[in-house]
């Protein structure tokens, strides 16, 4: 059973010994000298000991009194930090958590993430907008969205957090000649049909980049920004995908694609989580980040495995 230290008396107590006198302590705490008095004695009389020793030069604090000074700091700050959490845990649950992801974010990593906060926070609402990264990027800036997850380059700027790393591999079907033989990919790369994401999305760039850097020219045979409907065009054998392995667990295990490496080099992402600049976090969208990491990492870390 807790028999907890009162607060008040604690501290009061914190500022008796700062001020070293009954009447400057009492001023500050808008208290009388005597109502001072009498907290330090219920406080001396709730522990069994003497905190002060008092003399003609004043008070003094005894052996006990320093050792609980040394600590009170901490545990007086940690109530009141207490007392912000309950107050921010009680308003959170009238809110509502507004959230950016890219598709593949929002298929894989948003619902277990989500799964935790209904759990913290039951009432509170959740708004969900899909997009590309640079989009995205910009619902956080246009104060659209809390919080975005979505790949990016290097986490540099202060409301950037980086979440995991993955590297992106060709798909094909197991009758796709590419399957059994991948020893020439860059020279038949341009005449194959290519399913691409989004133009308009950062991964797009990222892959355009990449083979630019061969001196190969990619045309998109189709353009989409949805990793479950390549999958199935894959499966069709309608063209070649481009997507992390650990998007494909479930078509490798059945055997309806094939993964393949995209060369020497690889087409790596940074993950991270997005959030204004301008404020500071909620104790939700806080708990949204540390969530997001470990979902990430741990669906990430299935590919080297």
């Amino acid at each position: 059973m807790h028999n907890p230290i009162d607060s008040r008396q604690l501290s009061n107590f914190c500022e008796l010994v700062k001020m070293r006198t009954m009447r400057k302590a009492a001023k500050n705490l808008n208290l009388t000298t005597s109502a001072v008095s009498y907290s330090i004695k219920n406080l001396e009389s709730d522990l069994g000991c003497k905190l002060f020793q008092r003399d003609s030069h004043g008070l003094e604090l005894t052996h006990a009194g320093r050792r609980l000074y040394s600590i009170s700091d901490d545990l007086l700050t940690s109530l009141t930090k207490t007392r912000y959490l309950v107050h921010e845990w009680g308003e959170v649950s009238q809110k509502t958590l507004r959230i950016g992801a890219t598709s593949a974010a929002c298929q894989y990593i948003i619902p277990m993430v989500l799964r935790e906060l209904k759990e913290s926070f039951p009432g509170m609402n959740i708004q969900i907008t899909v997009g590309t990264s640079y989009k995205l990027m910009e619902e956080i800036e246009e104060n659209n969205a809390d919080v975005a997850i979505f790949p990016w380059g290097k986490a540099g700027k202060k409301n950037l957090t980086s979440i995991g790393k993955d590297s992106l591999e060709f798909i094909v079907n197991p009758l796709h000649p590419w399957a059994s033989n991948s020893s020439n990919l860059l020279e038949t790369i341009e005449s194959q049909r290519i399913i691409l994401p989004d133009s308009k999305g950062y991964t797009f760039d990222l892959v355009n980049e990449y083979f630019n850097s061969y001196r190969k020219k990619l045309m998109p045979f189709i353009e989409i920004s949805n990793e479950e409907v390549i999958k199935r065009l894959v499966e069709l054998d309608i063209g070649i995908g481009i997507l992390p392995d650990w998007i494909l667990k479930d078509e490798k295990e059945k055997g309806s694609v094939v993964s393949i490496p995209i060369g020497r080099k690889q087409i790596k992402r940074n993950w991270v989580v997005s959030h204004s600049e301008n404020r500071e976090l909620s104790f939700a969208e806080t708990l949204f980040i540390g969530v997001a990491s470990n979902v990430a990492q741990s669906l990430f870390s299935d590919m080297l495995q």
